[in-house]
């Protein structure tokens, strides 16, 4: 009898076999999960947690339950462990041990997930100013641990979706209020830790921000730095695109380049680009836009090198005050002259007089000895590339002198009997101011019986002075000739045209006395008041005495002032005309 049971033992230990072992298991936080142990040719199953059996209080009070043992079809033995997933119960080892033979099963480990990291990639980008795509990606979690949704507040609104994307919609956004928006994961054990995000709703500005192009030259080389004044504006309404384009004259976009839209401690957008080197005229478009749309346009920036200016002249206004005007080169409407560079040089030695600087197409100023200067005006435009093409011209400032027909000639005649006839003449002078003035006057006398031939020509050094000034001279001339006076004035550009006056030598029918064989003569003086070409003739008594001024047969001439030679004629406004 006791043969048959150990043998029976024996058998029935041979045959102890697990159908089924605990599994490791990855849970949730707060969730309960369920270990199951299955075996034949046992009489006992019970489960252990670490080297504790779990039946013990210690473990039930970490929420370890294990259940009773309970007989499949009379040969399976199975027991299965509860547990809540706590904290503490995280990474616990658990497995079975089946009696008799203590026989142990697999090892199972409980991993438990607690609330989620946060998501990770958060990131946002505009469809338009007023819708925003959020994305962002998962956090990490245990196999088979779901990530059931995520939580997203954005301001007051609060959203749950199963997307990693979602699209956020605002109606009429302000652009100066910043948007914040937070994601956070949800699984079993609840809402995860949060990741936040802030942005501005984009729009286009009312105004356009200032914009600046300033060229910056470096021998060949062009460069244009662009500024963009952002100080006016919402964060919302700054441009985050920032398109410069260079165009050539006929508008064809020669070069298009973006800038950076980093905004600095000034509160601007600075860049610079280089300028294509085979332009010498080239206009900048600057064109701003954000994701709220494109700004209104900016205005276009031109620049080119100027041309020379054209018209240059020169004229005086007084006796001592000379007007520069000159045209303006053709430009493009877009490019700027900033100023003129006027260089006056003297243009007998060649020096360099002065240097001004003219904002305008016209200047004056003050030369005291305008007779003995020319001048050679060379005119710069400038502009932000610099100077252009120079362009020169000299003046003088004398002119042809006028005829004389308007100045008082004054002619005497004074006949001796039977021999000669004495014509005197006085031109009276005055000179103040004027580029017509003559610095001299060349007086000729013909009569008929010298066949056309010069009886008479002299000529006569005139001064700039404001006092009168006499040319006078006299000539012997036969009695009973056709004869003429000529006036001619001149300087240094030319000569007037002559001034012709008719006279005869016939003696008037008049009673005379004749005295001493040298001076019995008793004059009659005849004096022709000439101002307009026409004479009038008056006779009066001289009275008779011994005269050599008039018994002679060669020229006598003379000037009432002392005259030295003077080739550097002042400038001078009008010659004033006396009677």
């Amino acid at each position: 009898m006791l043969f048959t049971l150990i043998f029976g033992f024996l058998i029935r230990l041979c045959q102890a076999e697990y159908i089924t072992q605990p599994v490791s298991v990855n849970t949730s936080l707060n969730s309960t999960v369920t270990f199951t142990c299955e075996a034949t040719g046992v009489s006992l199953l019970f489960f252990y947690v670490g080297e504790t059996p779990a039946s013990e209080d210690t473990n039930i009070n970490r929420g370890f339950t294990e259940s009773g043992q309970v007989t499949i079809n009379g040969t399976i033995r199975r027991r299965q462990l509860s547990v809540h997933a706590r904290e503490i119960n995280n990474n616990s080892i658990i497995y079975c041990v089946a009696i008799p033979g203590d026989i142990r099963s697999i090892n199972a480990t409980l991993t438990i997930q607690g609330l989620l990291d946060s998501v990770v990639d958060l990131d946002y980008t505009f469809i338009n100013g007023s819708s925003v795509l959020l994305t962002w990606t998962a956090p990490y979690t245990l196999d088979n641990v779901p990530i059931t949704g995520y939580y997203i507040v954005n301001g007051l609104v609060s959203i749950t979706t199963t997307n990693k994307s979602i699209i956020l919609l605002a109606t009429n956004p302000d652009p100066c209020i910043l948007n914040n928006v937070s994601v956070s994961p949800i699984n079993g054990a609840g809402i995860g830790s949060s990741n936040n995000i802030s942005f501005y709703y984009e729009t286009v500005p009312l105004i356009t921000p200032p914009v600046s192009v300033v060229p910056v030259i470096d021998e060949q080389l062009i460069s244009l730095n662009i500024s963009i004044n952002v100080s006016e504006l919402c964060f919302g309404e700054y441009p985050n695109n920032t398109t410069v384009n260079i165009l050539n004259i006929i508008n064809v976009i020669q070069n298009s380049t973006s800038i950076p839209t980093q905004v600095n401690d000034q509160l601007m957008i600075t860049g610079v680009i280089t300028v294509p080197n085979n332009l010498n005229t080239f206009i900048v478009n600057v064109s701003l836009s954000n994701n709220g749309g494109e700004f209104p346009p900016t205005p276009s920036f031109g620049f080119g090198f100027l041309g020379p200016v054209t018209n240059i002249d020169s004229s005086i206004d007084n006796c001592s005050t000379i007007d520069v005007t000159w045209t303006a080169p053709t430009v493009d409407d877009r490019v700027s002259i900033l100023y003129y560079i006027l260089r006056i040089y003297d243009a007998i030695t060649g020096s360099l007089v002065t240097t001004v600087a003219v904002d305008g197409t016209s200047y004056q100023f003050v030369d005291n000895n305008l007779f003995i200067h020319r001048y050679t005006y060379v005119i710069t435009g400038v502009n932000e590339l610099g100077e252009g093409i120079s362009n020169d011209d000299t003046f003088s400032y004398q002119r042809v002198p006028k005829s004389v027909s308007k100045i008082t000639v004054s002619i005497e005649q004074t006949f001796t009997q039977n021999t000669f006839s004495i014509i005197r003449f006085n031109i009276p002078v005055i000179l103040e101011c004027t580029g017509e003035a003559p610095n001299s006057v060349a007086v000729a006398v013909h009569c008929n019986d010298t066949s056309s031939i010069e009886l008479y020509s002299s000529s006569f050094i005139i001064e700039y002075t404001k006092q009168p000034m006499n040319i006078t001279g006299s000539v012997s001339v036969l009695l009973n000739q056709q004869c003429n006076i000529s006036i001619v004035f001149s300087n240094s550009v030319g000569s007037s045209e002559p001034f012709i006056l008719a006279f005869d030598t016939y003696p008037p029918p008049t009673t005379t006395t004749t005295v001493h064989t040298f001076s019995t003569t008793t004059p009659v003086a005849t004096t022709l008041n000439v101002s307009t070409g026409s004479a009038s003739i008056q006779q009066q008594e001289v009275p008779t005495s011994p005269n050599e001024a008039y018994q002679f047969h060669s020229l006598m001439n003379t000037t009432t002032n002392n005259t030295t030679n003077n080739t550097n004629n002042p400038t001078y406004e009008e010659v004033r005309r006396s009677s």
